[in-house]
């Protein structure tokens, strides 16, 4: 029994002098320690304060190749959305300015790459990249009523279009074209269009300067031009008769009726001939307008990579 005692007490006189000895090199060591961890400390800078103002950062040159627009524009487009954006309730320390979040949407149209890259470039996550774009999309769905429409005044219409190639009443272009999406989880065949991808069906009608005065992108890809300007609110008032006889221009793929004009089927005579022509010429401007588009915003041209209600918004 006291030799166990007596070999618990030296147990215990050699761990208090363990501790002794770690305790004395802990304290004439520890301006050295304390000196690495406010190195280490100074470093840690938080993410958000490495991210500089893009808009006195960068050239105008490079802010047109980054985001499609100059500092003017960029400036504008805010002052039009940030009204519309809705308001978070959150702890964080910096929430997201409305000019943060319409150059994160900016940059992902012109772009169209994947959402981790464009938070890698600004500085922001990959949710708040989504939210940006969800929210910067909508808001400009809002307010498109208000840009993309037909002016009170058609006759400037029908003198530029009569200058391209004599054809009289024309007030516009019309056209389908398909936006490449990512495969969807629902209504899958619905967006598999003709040539067998899947896309969303937008319809678009131009001036003879390639300006858009009516845009319909509601319709998924398997939908045909025709089926869609008749559903479309466009198509409705031309029906009704709310442009009187003005006329539009359209491919084969419409039908042939008082205010929508499609070129002849085989002509023979020559005077079908020259009014294919002289169609084709004039008509062509609804193509340059979409091939314009789409150069200048990439996520058009290239695969949209969001649910179907969330691409809705893009268009």
């Amino acid at each position: 029994m006291d030799r166990d005692v007596n070999e618990i007490d030296e147990f215990m006189e050699d761990l208090a002098n363990l501790t002794d000895v770690s305790d004395y090199l802990s304290s004439s060591d520890s301006e050295g320690r304390k000196e690495e961890r406010r190195i280490k400390k100074s470093r840690l800078i938080p993410f958000y304060k490495t991210r500089k103002d893009i808009l006195t950062y960068f050239c105008e040159e490079k802010l047109m190749r980054t985001f499609r627009f100059d500092r003017v524009s960029i400036e504008y487009i805010t002052a039009l959305l940030e009204h519309l954006f809705p308001k978070r309730k959150t702890k964080a320390k910096r929430n997201l300015r409305p000019l943060d979040m319409v150059l994160i949407a900016l940059q992902f149209y012109a772009t169209g790459t994947f959402q981790t890259v464009v938070g890698n470039v600004l500085r922001y996550s990959q949710s708040s990249v989504s939210r940006s774009i969800s929210w910067v999309s909508l808001a400009l769905s809002l307010i498109s009523h208000k840009h993309i429409c037909f002016p009170a005044n058609l006759n400037n219409l029908k003198i530029q279009f009569a200058e391209i190639a004599r054809i009289p009443g024309i007030i516009g272009c019309i056209d389908g074209t398909h936006i490449r999406l990512q495969r969807p989880t629902v209504h899958e065949k619905a967006y598999v269009n003709r040539k067998n991808y899947h896309s969303i069906s937008v319809q678009g009608i131009c001036d003879a300067n390639h300006k858009f005065l009516s845009v319909c992108a509601t319709k998924p890809g398997s939908c045909h031009d025709s089926s869609i300007f008749k559903c479309s609110t466009i198509g409705k008032k031309f029906k009704a008769g709310d442009f009187g006889t003005s006329i539009m221009l359209g491919d084969s793929g419409y039908a042939n009726t008082p205010f929508l004009i499609i070129p002849y089927n085989e002509p023979t005579e020559a005077y079908k001939t020259r009014f294919n022509a002289a169609h084709k010429t004039t008509r062509c401007v609804i193509d340059r307008a979409f091939g314009i588009l789409k150069k200048r915003f990439n996520v058009l041209h290239s695969e949209i990579r969001m649910p179907p209600v969330k691409r809705l918004g893009l268009l």
